[in-house]
C-alpha cells in the first residue's frame, strides 16, 4: 500500500512539472526572467500575467521580448546613460534568442523615471527607429499615469504585432505609414513641376537674347558720335540668394551602434 502511495505521489509531481510552462531550449542559457520587477511595480498576478505573455510572443518568434524595472541604472553601469546601462544588461545576463541573441528589452528606472528601449540581432530588423518611436507611443501614456501593467502590457502586444509584421517581410518602417508614402508621392510630383517650370523659364529666357537689354550706355550710342576717355562701373547694391538644405532623416531603417545595438531613451 505503501509503495503504491509513493507511486501515485511521484507521478503527481511528474504531471505538475510537465505542466508548467517551459522555455524554449534557446532561451535556457538566460538567468533572468523575460519580466524582471526589481523595483516593486506588479502585483505577483500581474507578474505572472506578463511574465506567460511574454514568453509566448518571444518563443513564437524566436526573438526575446524583455522588461527589467529597478530603482536606479547607475547601480547596473558606470556611465550616466540608462542606454547603456540596458546594454550592460543585456550582455551580462545573456538576454536574447539563439546564437545572435535576438531580442528587445524596455528598460524602467525609477530614480528619475528613465527608460530605455533596445535591440539585438534580429529585433534590428523587427524593430526600426521609427518603429521603436510608434512602439514607445503605446506604453508611454501608460507610464506618465503610473499604469505599469497596463503599460507592459501594451508594449509586449505592439512588440508581437511588429515581429509578425517583420515575419511577414514587411517591419513597420517609415514607408509602412500610408501619410508619410502619401507625402512623398505628393513631393515628387512638387519637385517635377518646379523642375518643368524651370526648364520652361531657362528656354524663354534664352530665345529673347537677341532683343536683351545692354549693360552700359556706350551701347545705344551712334558710332563715332561721343569720344569716351574713361569708364567706371558702380553697383548701388547687392542681391544674394541662399538655400536652406534640410537633413533627411525620414529615409526609414535601424541604427546601429558599434556594439550592434540600436534603440533610444528619455524620460517618462
Amino acid at each position: 500500500m505503501r509503495k503504491g502511495i509513493h507511486f501515485l505521489v511521484l507521478l503527481a509531481a511528474a504531471l505538475l512539472l510537465f505542466s508548467l510552462p517551459v522555455r524554449a531550449s534557446d532561451f535556457e542559457d538566460d538567468s533572468l526572467y523575460f519580466v524582471t520587477d526589481e523595483a516593486g511595480l506588479l502585483t505577483d498576478e500581474e507578474w505572472t500575467a506578463l511574465e506567460t505573455r511574454a514568453e509566448e510572443l518571444s518563443t513564437e518568434y524566436a526573438c526575446g521580448i524583455y522588461v527589467i524595472t529597478v530603482d536606479d541604472f547607475r547601480n547596473y553601469t558606470t556611465d550616466e546613460d540608462v542606454y547603456e546601462a540596458a546594454k550592460s544588461l543585456y550582455q551580462e545576463y545573456r538576454l536574447g534568442y539563439g546564437e545572435e541573441q535576438s531580442g528587445e528589452l524596455l528598460l524602467l528606472s525609477m530614480e528619475e523615471r528613465d527608460y530605455a528601449l533596445i535591440a539585438y540581432g534580429y529585433g534590428n530588423t523587427a524593430f526600426t527607429d521609427y518603429g521603436k518611436d510608434k512602439l514607445s507611443e503605446k506604453f508611454l501614456d501608460d507610464f506618465g499615469e503610473d499604469s505599469w501593467y497596463k503599460g507592459f502590457s501594451d508594449y509586449l502586444e505592439k512588440s508581437g504585432s511588429m515581429l509578425r509584421q517583420a515575419c511577414e517581410g514587411n517591419p513597420l518602417d517609415v514607408e509602412s505609414n500610408p501619410l508619410i508614402r502619401h507625402a512623398g508621392i505628393l513631393i515628387s510630383i512638387v519637385t517635377a513641376l518646379v523642375i518643368a517650370l524651370v526648364i520652361t523659364a531657362l528656354a524663354a529666357k534664352y530665345s529673347m537674347q537677341s532683343v536683351s537689354r545692354a549693360h552700359t550706355a556706350a551701347a545705344y550710342l551712334d558710332a563715332g558720335s561721343v569720344t569716351i576717355t574713361g569708364r567706371e562701373d558702380r553697383f548701388s547694391h547687392v542681391t544674394e540668394a541662399r538655400e536652406r538644405i534640410e537633413s533627411d532623416h525620414s529615409s526609414g531603417g535601424t541604427t546601429i551602434d558599434s556594439d550592434r545595438f540600436s534603440g533610444k531613451s528619455r524620460k517618462f
